[in-house]
């Protein structure tokens, strides 16, 4: 069973170490991003079991948990419209989901 210990603007780290993280390779106008900090503080105190799930949430962002335990991390994208919306999550450095992030 693993818990969240940490939550910046660019991951969220697990009491062993495993992380989630994003990315996006930005154009000249955007800027897509994973809210990690709009996580909910209750989620400190689950404990998860892995390996832990992810699902993707549509226009909205993504869920990571197990079932009972899901945690909802919005994602956005600040630009014009002329540009692409996706954001690519990691779990670890490996790539679980690319998502479609909600217009800011």
């Amino acid at each position: 069973m693993v818990r969240i210990k940490q939550v910046t603007e660019n991951r969220i780290l697990f009491t062993n170490g495993d992380t989630i993280t994003y990315d996006h390779i930005q154009d000249c106008c955007e800027h897509n991003y994973a809210d990690f900090e709009q996580i909910d503080d209750i989620a400190y105190q689950f404990e998860f079991e892995e390996p832990i799930a992810f699902e993707p949430v549509y226009d909205a962002g993504f869920r990571f948990g197990n079932p009972y335990k899901m945690i909802f991390v919005p994602c956005y994208s600040d630009q014009n419209g002329f540009y692409s919306n996706e954001v690519d999550i990691f779990y670890n450095g490996h790539l679980v989901l690319t998502i479609n992030a909600q217009g800011a």
